[in-house]
């Protein structure tokens, strides 16, 4: 393809809450950088930022304090392509591209399925001010999803998109795409709905045959209760955590603290040599909001890890976990029939392993960043500047 037959635009990234080693993030700036000036904005650095942005919680303080920066930046520097990873930034966008460039928007998750479940910044007004500003980017934006369920909500397009799925990046010799990119981290203290219960470094641990893994945000809906109840099935296994933790999750960890090894926010390339070792991945998400029919981008990362995986059983992970026999879908309720799983794959460790030798080779030949970042490229092609 060629990419590199097109003028150098300069491209500024843009994001005020994601947080540091963010493998969508850097995997975007990463694949863009080959062909593009890209710069970014986030509240941490990286080797193409050109300012770190202050971290708040609350969307009203991010509007009031953060956007106005943003848009400062804008001016300053007069990229061609601004690429939004968070639907707030929309109005910001917009007005960009009222004065001439163009916009690409991630659409990361479908908000309007999942807007009653968050956490915070759930107003009402939020929401309808969301549905107008979404209603005009279909229009004047050129579209990421990373998702293909998402069309179904997003089938009046004016411009031309893209489906970029949010696979894992398999050239992992050598230092992680994470490592090289992510370098001189700057962010601020986490807030307390994130806080771990016990955090230590990962160095610290020495891996035996029975640790479980989880990779992402630990929740309720992403089924922490149901992995605290397969634990106390299982004495003696251990269960490592690599993510943000909500606030309703800290009383039931206290409960397993012992047992639970919560490495909080890392990267990658820290957490993957822990999470390569132990018996098997989990994701056993509840079916809600968007879950049935979203990949959960940790699933493909146990398996290119080698890892079986333990995940919940919807018909969109079926067509990947049984068609390529890298491990088991359950219902993410049924904690007997989990149990029963781990303790299948503990007692057949050639199976095992060849379940996860599966998953690793369907990985690199059918789900990895490679294909996914070719389609991000043609879609950049297809930006018109006239």
């Amino acid at each position: 393809m060629g990419f590199g037959n097109k003028p150098c635009r300069r491209v500024l990234c843009v994001s005020p809450a994601h947080p540091p080693y963010d493998p969508r993030v850097l995997k975007i700036i990463g694949t863009l950088a080959n062909h593009y000036e890209v710069q970014s904005l986030f509240p941490w650095r990286v080797d193409s930022s050109i300012g770190v942005l202050p971290m708040y919680q609350q969307l009203a303080k991010r509007l009031i304090l953060v956007h106005p920066m943003i848009g400062w930046n804008l001016l300053r520097h007069r990229p061609h392509i601004l690429h939004l990873f968070m639907p707030e930034l929309l109005p910001v966008a917009l007005l960009f591209r009222l004065f001439g460039g163009q916009v690409v928007y991630e659409v990361q998750e479908n908000h309007r399925l999942k807007f009653d479940r968050k956490p915070r910044n759930k107003h009402p007004v939020f929401r309808r001010t969301f549905d107008y500003l979404d209603r005009l980017a279909r229009r004047y934006c050129y579209c990421v999803f990373t998702e293909k369920s998402y069309l179904t909500e997003y089938d009046d397009l004016a411009l031309p998109w893209a489906v970029v799925h949010n696979f894992p990046n398999v050239q992992w010799s050598g230092a992680p795409l994470s490592r090289r990119l992510a370098r001189q981290l700057i962010w601020p203290k986490g807030p307390t709905e994130h806080r771990s219960v016990v955090h230590k470094s990962s160095a610290q641990f020495i891996i035996n045959s029975f640790d479980l893994c989880y990779l992402g945000l630990v929740s309720q809906d992403r089924g922490l209760d149901t992995m605290m109840a397969v634990l106390d099935r299982l004495p003696k296994y251990r269960l490592h955590l690599f993510g943000r933790i909500t606030n309703d999750c800290l009383d039931l960890l206290a409960t397993q603290q012992d047992r639970v090894i919560i490495h909080g926010h890392i990267d990658q390339a820290d957490a993957f040599p822990i999470m390569a070792q132990c018996v098997a991945g989990l994701a056993l998400l509840k079916p809600v909001g968007d879950y049935p029919d979203s990949y959960p981008t940790k699933l493909f990362e146990y398996m290119a890890l080698g890892l079986p995986v333990i995940t919940s059983d919807f018909p969109l992970y079926r067509s990947v976990v049984e068609t390529q026999q890298c491990g088991f879908c359950v219902d993410p309720n049924d904690v007997v029939t989990i149990v029963e799983r781990i303790m299948w794959l503990q007692a057949h460790p050639v199976k095992a392993q060849q379940m996860g030798e599966k998953g690793k080779t369907s990985v690199r030949n059918l789900y990895s960043w490679h294909t996914e970042a070719n389609k991000l490229l043609e879609l950049y092609q297809n930006i018109d500047f006239k």
